[in-house]
């Protein structure tokens, strides 16, 4: 299984490094992840912000944060075809903009996008759009008997 990871996924894995993202995070065996390049930069400059929140040093948290980013497909945005641009701006254009490359690349790759934005999710399953899948759901492909 091949997903698309939104950058809020990385932060949850930051703040609560034991918590069930983070352990899904780590099946890096059994599921390909891929992330977009501005991603890194993104949660890079809040570092600090999740420090505070975790009680941790900013050093720790870029560190730790490389240690999960390693061996994860990353993707330079450029990459995505224009029309898939425009076809996801348009379907997030009432939602959050902010999410348009990870719809745009969805439309380029045709993996789903691992989300803990559950509006996002919402809104897009509302307009019938049904390529997130939630943690709870990863868990579930994951942990079958």
């Amino acid at each position: 299984m091949i997903v698309i990871t939104d950058s809020n996924i990385f932060i949850s894995a930051l703040i609560t490094p034991r918590g069930v993202v983070a352990s899904v995070l780590a099946e890096k065996g059994r599921i390909q992840f891929l992330v977009l390049d501005y991603v890194i930069e993104e949660v890079e400059n809040h570092a600090q912000k999740i420090a505070d929140i975790s009680d941790k040093s900013n050093q720790q948290i870029i560190t730790n944060f490389r240690k999960l980013i390693a061996g994860i497909g990353i993707i330079d945005k450029d990459e995505i075809p224009k029309k898939d641009l425009i076809e996801a701006k348009k379907i997030v254009q009432d939602i959050d903009i902010n999410d348009a490359y990870f719809v745009a690349l969805h439309l380029y790759k045709r993996h789903k996008i691992w989300t803990g934005d559950n509006a996002l999710a919402n809104a897009l399953k509302k307009k019938g759009y049904n390529f997130c899948i939630t943690t709870a759901e990863l868990k579930k492909k994951l942990y079958k008997k």
